[in-house]
């Protein structure tokens, strides 16, 4: 019986690209079990530079994001160095020839310069606007809306979510656009040039989502509600105990459960007949949500987190802890801890930390490689894969790095 081979065994990808969307995507690609390696200029792009810091100075966030990569130094704006980056893509063999970068204005790494080198050359080219305005993660969630209908209903002040979700789902658009790339090449034996930006992601998702519609159609532009879920009953309640706790009533049957649970069933027939409400459609439910968490607040304060979690899982409510980000960390019932994707692997230089694998989970003819154990420092590499790849000798790559062409070790 053959061993079980990752999915993308034998693929090589150069990742010529900073800090999450172009980062991200690679690490995704080298999860499944891609050859990545990660070019940056001589002492490193700006983002390995980037909070937070081990105790010894160096980027967690950089180690982490860029994990399970090969890393080496080139000069990309210096002709030796742009030759040096011709070279490793000619060479990667039928599965290799792809470039994942977000650059802009960068001469020596464009896509018909590279393709001189590779014919068939797969470039997924991560943008801010598809128009090649440059933006960021941040910049552009403000342009969308977002910002302005998160947070309090009583705030008017714009709320920036920490997650950079535009990056991250960028990302995996470019671990699609890479897949995609790769059928069109087997099939046709011609590359790809492919291009995803931010702003494009945005704008899709938001009218994937029907909030464009929502204006379009109906002139009502989407409102903050707080802690509210839109479009069904989602709110969050507090226990006596302080515990904090969201719960979600996604189906007629979560609603009704609900109900009974808190012992609310009267006051809510009582609000029918009263009112005239129906509060078997979801719709009255959404509208008068604050009236149903006014009825439901008092269960939930009467009782410890431990008592009201308990008894919401035994009822199969939805339902979610609010908790610190350490929590998640150290707690034994968080995912973190309860996933089975997560390994302890040591860093250089900062330390050991759990690392996930792959999200997706094969069965067991083909599996996910961690790759985590690969944890190299900032070009830590390059000699290795100067050497390996393209031949070179000790001194020929001495010769490179006094002239500025390559850095790293």
């Amino acid at each position: 019986m053959s061993t079980p081979e990752a999915p993308l065994a034998g693929v090589k990808v150069l990742d010529i690209s900073t800090y999450v969307a172009g980062p991200s995507c690679a690490m995704t690609l080298s999860q499944l079990g891609a050859e990545v390696t990660r070019i940056d200029p001589p002492g490193g792009a700006s983002d390995t530079r980037r909070l937070p810091f081990s105790a010894m100075g160096r980027s967690i966030y950089w180690a982490t994001l860029n994990r399970g990569k090969r890393s080496i130094e080139v000069n990309t704006r210096n002709p030796q160095g742009q030759e040096l980056v011709g070279k490793l893509l000619a060479g990667q063999g039928p599965e290799g020839g792809i470039v994942v970068t977000n650059t802009v204005g960068h001469s020596g790494v464009s896509y018909d310069e590279l393709k001189a080198w590779r014919e068939d050359l797969i470039m997924i080219h991560i943008l801010g606007h598809a128009d090649g305005r440059p933006a960021v993660d941040y910049t552009i969630n403000s342009e969308v809306g977002f910002p302005l209908i998160t947070g309090s209903a009583d705030d008017t002040r714009p709320v920036n979510h920490v997650l950079p979700a535009w990056d991250l789902l960028a990302g995996l658009q470019g671990v699609i656009a890479v897949l995609s790339a790769l059928k069109v090449r087997e099939r046709t034996g011609k590359g790809q040039y492919i291009t995803v930006s931010l702003a494009d992601v945005a704008a899709t998702t938001a009218a994937n989502l029907g909030m464009v519609a929502e204006v379009v159609i109906n002139n009502e532009p989407r409102q903050r509600d707080g802690n509210y879920t839109f479009g069904l009953y989602g709110h969050d309640f507090k226990t006596a105990d302080g515990g904090h706790v969201m719960t979600i009533l996604l189906t007629p049957k979560h609603w009704y459960t609900m109900v009974e649970l808190t012992g609310t069933r009267d006051a809510f027939a009582g609000l029918s007949v009263s009112m005239g409400l129906d509060f078997d459609d979801e719709v009255t439910r959404y509208r008068y949500r604050r009236v149903s968490s006014a009825l439901f607040g008092p269960w939930f304060e009467q009782r410890s987190f431990a008592e009201a979690t308990r008894a919401l899982a035994e009822a199969k409510i939805l339902w979610g802890p609010y908790r610190t980000v350490e929590d998640f960390v150290r707690s034994p019932e968080s995912p973190l801890a309860k996933s089975g994707l997560f390994e302890d692997v040591y860093f250089p230089e900062i330390g050991t930390v759990p690392t996930p694998r792959a999200v997706l989970r094969f069965d067991e003819d083909v599996v996910s490689v961690p790759r985590a154990k690969n944890s190299p420092g900032v070009g830590t590499e390059t000699n290795e894969v100067l050497h390996e790849d393209l031949g070179l000798d000790d001194e020929a790559i001495a010769a490179l790095r006094a002239a500025g062409v390559i850095g790293g070790l």
